[in-house]
């Protein structure tokens, strides 16, 4: 049996605290089993307008917004941004306003998702692109298949 470090177990338990503050005092819709880095930049215009699916990850630096001042006067500024289940969010990538996410989506560290993204999809770049599909991750986020590239 693999023992976890002091170090891991506070960790642990300081990602547990700061997911259940997001969801219970800020009013994210954030699934279940999911880690996100404090140092992520959810939006706190629109915070119910961020939907996040069950075992998911958003890393450090990465930037989720569900707001546009830009829309004009026809359309309504606040949308929804969805990230399906199992998802990793790279650090540093950033996902647009109304763009969703499905199942199964990996989104590379520095890219930004300007479009809605299918299931079982990697992306990366700016804009991001599909670079592979068919791939698969565990509940740990952990790339099982890595599907075929594009």
């Amino acid at each position: 049996m693999i023992t976890k470090t002091l170090r891991q177990r506070i960790s642990k338990a300081f990602s547990e605290f700061y997911v259940s503050y997001l969801r219970n005092v800020r009013k994210y819709d954030i699934g279940k089993n999911c880690n996100i880095s404090w140092r992520a930049s959810l939006d706190r215009a629109n915070p119910k307008g961020i939907h996040i699916g069950d075992n998911s990850r958003v890393m450090l630096e990465a930037l989720i917004i569900a707001h546009d001042y830009s829309r004009g006067l026809h359309h309504s500024m606040w949308t929804d941004t969805r990230i399906g289940h199992h998802c990793v969010i790279g650090g540093r990538a950033i996902i647009l306003p109304g763009v969703t996410l499905g199942n199964h989506v990996f989104v590379a560290a520095g890219s930004v998702v300007t479009k809605d993204i299918p299931d079982h999809c990697m992306v990366a770049g700016n804009p991001a692109r599909i670079i592979r599909r068919g791939t698969m991750m565990n509940d740990q986020t952990q790339i099982v298949e890595n599907g075929e590239r594009v």
